[in-house]
């Protein structure tokens, strides 16, 4: 009993070695390894016509020519018997599906048989035989002319091959198409021709989300500037700035503007790419983000950072600002600067209350005919700077403005400066308006009893091409 564990170990062990050999060859081509097994006197006969040699040295010479030559393949349906022929003699007989992976770009499944003795000393197997044989190297009894069976069982692995990878990218597909439609951005592919024009290649989903517009009807938009122009309308020209940029494949452009949808709009940061050319011409990648919140959030807080809490005008902050800047060549510059007389009587006698309400019905008034020109600088002080008005018209406006208030019983002292030239500054005609309020503010309290009746004087001074005399 202990003699036929004995042997059956052995066998089990010539079979394990018999596998690893073929495994090291066909898929990991490891020479050495399977050299490694090998005993002296050693015979070998391979699947080729000419393939037979003896010696351990001869046929491990040959087989390290075989050293990156053999395409990586995969082992399967390994069967495997094996007898022992002797106290130190195993044989092992075995047959094993071969198959090329597709890796290799080579296909190939055959269906490999293979002889192998094993000599052992000192409880050590070592290789003295290996017989590899193909069943299609020579042609089968049905086949004429040709090795027909082999020839098909390599085109079903082919075949199987291509549904296999069919079967991946179909797939891989999927699953793009799925991120493609939804990551929380709009991606659109459009080309720009080498007349200029544009068409629109392709889109995701997200695209008919931000636009509001059907996703079967995008295609459908005007998209021959790169741009549908009602959508973006006030900010075609800076998209139109960021195409013009797109001149070779690399080139990128980054812009944020605005889109229009139902009535409402939508905030978004773009970056256009020009990812590749082909004969229709220049393609253009657009990705482009939400920012809605985040511009309305910005908007808000520009708001509070320029606007005066009390009354809705322009605060101090938004008229250094523009103190700092220089006001557009040739364009007319008109400046008012307004100030409430006997405010700190009112609020001695009635109360800051009082004096707030006054406050804000003197901005009421200028905001009739000043919105959004109009700044309060100080607690009684505002500030109007309009570009749009020439010399006689701004003057009456402001003028109408004054009568306004002294009819809803405010009085205030106004000096103006206007101005068209190249070297407009707004800095240097609130200097101007600002001596001239002063001048006004004084020539009412040298008469303090007209002040319930008095229309308050205009001072101004009207400059043309740099005349500030």
């Amino acid at each position: 009993m202990a003699g036929e564990n004995y042997s059956r170990e052995r066998e089990e062990k010539a079979v394990s070695i018999t596998s690893l050999i073929l495994h090291k060859h066909y898929c990991e081509n490891d020479v050495e390894a399977v050299i490694g097994y090998f005993d002296e006197p050693f015979m070998w006969i391979g699947a080729g016509e000419s393939e037979f040699a003896s010696g351990r040295e001869k046929v491990a010479d040959i087989f390290r020519t075989f050293r990156g030559m053999v395409p990586r393949c995969n082992l399967s349906g390994e069967e495997y018997s094996a007898c022992m022929l002797g106290d130190d003699i195993t044989m092992v007989t075995g047959r094993v599906w071969i198959t090329t992976d597709p890796s290799s770009g080579v296909f190939l499944r055959v269906h490999q048989r293979i002889t192998t003795l094993f000599r052992w000393r000192e409880d050590r197997a070592y290789c003295s035989h290996i017989h590899i044989s193909n069943p299609y190297v020579e042609m089968d009894e049905d086949d004429v002319g040709f090795p027909s069976k082999m020839a098909k069982q390599s085109s079903d692995y082919l075949k199987e091959c291509i549904e296999e990878q069919k079967k991946q990218i179909a797939e891989q597909t999927e699953e793009l198409a799925s991120i493609y439609n939804t990551i929380p951005c709009a991606i659109a592919r459009l080309v720009k021709k080498d007349d200029g024009t544009f068409s629109i290649v392709s889109y995701n989903r997200a695209v008919s989300d931000f636009t509001g517009v059907r996703t079967e009807d995008i295609g459908k938009l005007d998209w021959s500037k790169g741009y549908c122009t009602d959508i973006i309308e006030e900010d075609v020209p800076k998209m139109k700035a960021a195409l013009d940029r797109l001149r070779k494949v690399g080139d990128t452009s980054d812009i944020d503007y605005k889109i229009h949808r139902n009535g409402s709009w939508m905030a978004l940061s773009c970056t256009n790419t020009a990812v590749a050319r082909t004969p229709e011409g220049l393609v253009i990648q657009r990705i482009a983000f939400d920012i809605t919140e985040r511009t309305r959030l910005e908007e808000l807080l520009s708001q509070l950072s320029f606007r005066d809490s009390l009354t809705g005008l322009f605060n101090r902050n938004k008229f250094n600002h523009m103190l700092s800047t220089r006001h557009a060549k040739g364009r007319p510059l008109g400046i008012a600067y307004l100030d409430i007389n006997g405010l700190k009587a009112a609020n001695d006698q009635f109360g800051h209350s009082y004096g707030d309400e006054l406050i804000k019905r003197t901005a009421a008034i200028i905001c009739e005919y000043f919105r959004d020109k109009a700044y309060r600088i100080g607690g009684d002080e505002f500030v109007i700077m309009d570009s749009s008005l020439d010399r006689d018209a701004f003057t009456d406006r402001v003028g109408s403005l004054c009568r306004k208030m002294d009819e809803d019983g405010i009085h205030v002292a106004a000096g103006l400066s206007w101005r068209c030239g190249s070297t407009s500054s707004y800095k240097e005609q609130f200097e101007e308006a600002d001596r001239l309020m002063y001048r006004d503010k004084e020539a009412f309290y040298r008469n303090p009893g007209n002040g319930k009746n008095l229309s308050p004087r205009l001072a101004h001074h009207h400059a043309q091409d740099g005349d500030f005399s």
